[in-house]
């Protein structure tokens, strides 16, 4: 169903964010003031899901090999997938959440992102996971005084959420979507964004105010993502439009689904090369590899990063080649290794900074790792520099 583009207003005003601080505790001043402060963002036309993806275009997904092509994962995603020898989402077998009409659950943000990619593939079109700018807005349009897509107050019989109070239930379970529409629809005729099933989105949890040229919106970086939309077993509290949940991208549980968008600003993915850009990396601050992110980024190129400080395996990796922990080192790998395809050219290791071995780079500036880019297959145009070199 179409979205329109407008001036989206997100989050929570900070008087309201303090009455939910009083009434539930000092403890839930992160998860409520994460939703601050309140701000505006434009939003292009997109389309967007009239409701969450079922458990029977899900097995399509499946069926259609899903989980054994890795053209429909990003790198991270593959090597993930292949860790734990994923082949179903999560609760896949639980009867519980069964029936080809229900919102499909225990699926990871890996997951999410592959039926995007596949749906892609099939369609032509620029299938992907909403932006979380784009998901508020599809929530609530310019109603910015209400926290639930209807409008006005709360209603426990229009959304399929826990106990929240005298009136509601508990129904113990997702439920066919459709349930709750019209009355419990959106502005622009989206049902089931409140209850059901934690959306994912595509955005890496940052602090508000949001911007999508801050790099949350970079799909390879190894960030939490957010969530929308509350979920069949959390309350009153969960279940509003402004509600920022996050997760790691291999986390699924009960509660966790999706929907899916259709065009808008944001780039489609690029088809995957044959190997994988790895980047040996680390959590704390290090401005060569934000400014390599930034560029890879802005050329869509896709990679996986590797932590070194959270990742042993990655560390001694790094002792093995190089005999020095050099941030951030670039390796041209297969899908799901973390080693070169070859062995690096020998270079002095004390001295690494814009440094090409072939296929491991060091430290480069903008134009070396574009070289490196292409000669390895990851791009095809040649570089050019401001000054037109």
């Amino acid at each position: 169903m179409p979205v329109p583009a407008g001036t989206a207003t997100l989050g929570l005003e900070a008087e309201i964010a303090a009455k939910f601080i009083k009434a539930y505790g000092d403890m839930w001043q992160n998860f409520f003031g994460r939703e601050t402060p309140l701000h505006n963002v434009e939003i292009a036309s997109f389309d967007l899901m009239r409701y969450p993806v079922t458990n029977g275009l899900y097995a399509r997904f499946m069926v259609e090999g899903g989980y054994s092509d890795p053209q429909f994962w990003t790198p991270d995603g593959w090597a993930w997938k292949v860790s734990v020898n994923r082949t179903h989402p999560r609760m896949w077998n639980n009867p519980k959440f069964a029936g080809e009409d229900r919102p499909v659950v225990g699926v990871s943000w890996f997951e999410a992102m592959a039926v995007a990619q596949w749906a892609s593939i099939r369609t032509g079109l620029n299938v992907r996971l909403p932006t979380e700018a784009e998901w508020e807005w599809a929530a609530r349009a310019t109603n910015v005084k209400s926290l639930y897509p209807w409008g006005g107050a709360w209603d426990p019989d229009k959304l399929n959420s826990g106990v929240a109070g005298v009136g509601s239930t508990n129904r113990g379970s997702t439920t066919p979507i459709g349930l709750f529409s019209p009355h419990g629809d959106g502005p622009f005729g989206h049902g089931d964004q409140l209850g059901q099933v934690w959306e994912w989105t595509s955005s890496a949890f940052l602090p508000y105010p949001y911007s999508s040229a801050d790099g949350r919106e970079d799909v390879y970086a190894p960030e939490r993502r957010v969530l929308r939309g509350g979920n069949w077993s959390d309350g009153k509290y969960a279940n509003r439009v402004t509600t920022r949940y996050y997760y790691t991208p291999f986390y699924a549980d009960v509660s966790t689904g999706f929907r899916l968008a259709v065009g808008g600003e944001r780039p489609a993915l690029p088809a995957r090369p044959k190997r994988d850009l790895v980047i040996y990396g680390r959590t704390t601050f290090c401005p060569d590899l934000s400014k390599a992110r930034v560029w890879l980024h802005q050329l869509n190129v896709p990679y996986r990063q590797l932590n070194i400080d959270l990742d042993e395996a990655a560390a001694f990796r790094l002792d093995d080649w190089l005999g020095t922990r050099t941030i951030p080192t670039f390796v041209v790998a297969d899908y799901a290794s973390i080693d070169p395809v070859e062995v690096p050219t020998d270079a002095n290791l004390s001295n690494l900074r814009d440094t090409d071995r072939g296929s491991m780079l060091h430290e480069p500036d903008e134009s070396t790792l574009h070289a490196f880019l292409v000669r390895n297959g990851f791009l095809r145009e040649k570089f050019v520099t401001d000054s037109g070199r």
